[in-house]
């Protein structure tokens, strides 16, 4: 990451305020509400039974992350207090269904000023409608583009995630390169780690980048 955007981590600092945090409705095509959107609060932390759920999803789903650790309930909580919450450039969405059960999360990470990145992308219930996603994806895209100002938005997915690679695009992005991963063991910990010479990767498997097309969104608008 390079530079702040100290305008969007302000939004995204009110964002997060437990007084009044931000919300979003997904409607399906009656109107009625098929999901809402919110932000990871810190007044979650105290909730035991949500940070156990993130902790399942994130220890179901582990080799979807660059860094993988064990996800167990006091490492998740110690992880949303410090990431989703705490720090000002991370936000990260709590997809709920109309009984308030929490369905997945989709987050955004600001990475220059400018610049934003699609994070923490998971589907963790069964129970999520068909195309749920997909209408989650562009709230947020929109919200990146239209409120944060972004001029520049990625999403970065394993190139041996196919699915992740398929849904990314039908949300609009494109795919820019594939960047190659070196696969680092440190005790209970694997963390993979992008590297500038090819030659030095040891997993068959890449970091696959893709863009929003902004510049050529904002130029059929005009």
């Amino acid at each position: 990451m390079t530079g702040s955007w100290p305008a969007a981590e302000r939004k995204l600092v009110d964002a997060k305020s437990t007084a009044h945090p931000l919300r979003f409705q997904i409607r399906d095509e009656a109107g009625s509400t098929m999901a809402t959107l919110r932000p990871l609060l810190a007044s979650d932390l105290a909730n035991d039974r949500l940070v156990a759920t993130l902790a399942r999803w994130r220890e179901e789903n582990k080799d979807r992350f660059l860094t993988i650790v064990p996800f167990d309930p006091e490492g998740t909580r110690r992880w949303i207090e410090r990431f989703p919450v705490g720090d000002p450039k991370r936000i990260l969405f709590l997809v709920e269904g109309p009984d308030g059960e929490p369905l997945g999360h989709y987050g955004l990470l600001l990475i220059g000023p400018g610049e934003a990145e699609i994070d923490n992308t998971l589907r963790g219930s069964v129970r999520c409608p068909a195309g749920l996603f997909g209408q989650v994806a562009q709230r947020i895209i929109r919200w990146a583009i239209d409120e944060l100002g972004a001029r520049r938005l990625i999403v970065r997915v394993m190139s041996n995630n196919p699915g992740a690679i398929r849904h990314q695009e039908r949300n609009g992005f494109a795919q820019e390169s594939v960047l190659p991963l070196r696969e680092i063991h440190e005790g209970g910990i694997i963390r993979r780690e992008v590297v500038d010479d090819p030659s030095r990767s040891n997993l068959p498997f890449g970091l696959t980048v893709l863009s929003y097309p902004i510049a050529r969104e904002r130029s059929a608008r005009h």
